[in-house]
C-alpha cells in the first residue's frame, strides 16, 4: 500500500475488511474494484482471479484447553467434543462449511474476534501461523496434532486477487495487481 501510495499520490483509497463471501459482494455490487479474498469452493465465472499465495493454517487451542492436554494424536471424536471456532459469512448463514469438523461451532466473521476467543480457551481452531506463532512460543496456544485417523493437520487456502470480469481495472488498480503479484512471487509460496 505504501508502493501504491507513492505511485498515486493523489488516489482515493477505500479500504474494507469482510468476513467471508463479503469481497465477491462488494465486487458484485461495484463498491470495490479489486478484492483480495478466498474463493471457496472455486472461481465464480464472473470473477476474474489471480492466484498471490497460499496461506498455511495449523490446528491450535489455548494452552489449558482439555485439548492440548490429551498426550495422543487426535481424532474426529476429540474434536468434535469440543467448539470448533470457524469463520463464517454474515449474511450467507445457509452457505457451505469448509474445513468444519466439530458438530459445536461458534461463527465469527472476524478473524481477530475468533483470536480472542482462542485465547481465552473457549475452543480450537485453524489458524494462519503468522497470527498465532508468538502466542505457541509464550505457552499461551498450543498446536494439536492431528496426525492420528482423523482429520488432516494443516491445510492450505489460496489467497486471491479478483475483479469483476465484465469491469477491467483502472489504472492505478492494474498497477496495483501487477505489483503484488510481482512481490509475493518474490516472497515464494506462503509469504
Amino acid at each position: 500500500m505504501r508502493a501504491l501510495r507513492d505511485e498515486f499520490p493523489n488516489l482515493p483509497v477505500s479500504f474494507f475488511t469482510e468476513g467471508l463471501g463479503g469481497a465477491k459482494r462488494r465486487l458484485r455490487t461495484g463498491s470495490a474494484s479489486l478484492a483480495f479474498c478466498l474463493l471457496l469452493p472455486s472461481v465464480p465465472d464472473d470473477l476474474m482471479a489471480y492466484p498471490l499465495m497460499d496461506r498455511t493454517l495449523i490446528p491450535v487451542t489455548a494452552a489449558a484447553h482439555p485439548l492440548a492436554c490429551l498426550a495422543r494424536p487426535l481424532n474426529h471424536e476429540d474434536l468434535d467434543a469440543h467448539i470448533q471456532l470457524v469463520l463464517s459469512d454474515a449474511f450467507d448463514t445457509d452457505g457451505r462449511n469448509y474445513g468444519v469438523i466439530s458438530s459445536r461451532l461458534w461463527r465469527f466473521v472476524d478473524i481477530a474476534r475468533r483470536l480472542d476467543f482462542l485465547l481465552a480457551g473457549f475452543g480450537w481452531c485453524k489458524m494462519p501461523p503468522y497470527l498465532v506463532e508468538q502466542h505457541i512460543a509464550a505457552g499461551i496456544l498450543k498446536e494439536l496434532d492431528l496426525s492420528g485417523d482423523g482429520p488432516s493437520p494443516t491445510d492450505t487456502l489460496p489467497i486471491y486477487a479478483a475483479h469483476m470480469r465484465n469491469r477491467a481495472l483502472g489504472r492505478a488498480g492494474s498497477w496495483l495487481l501487477d505489483d503484488l503479484r510481482r512481490r509475493l512471487t518474490l516472497q515464494g509460496p506462503d509469504f
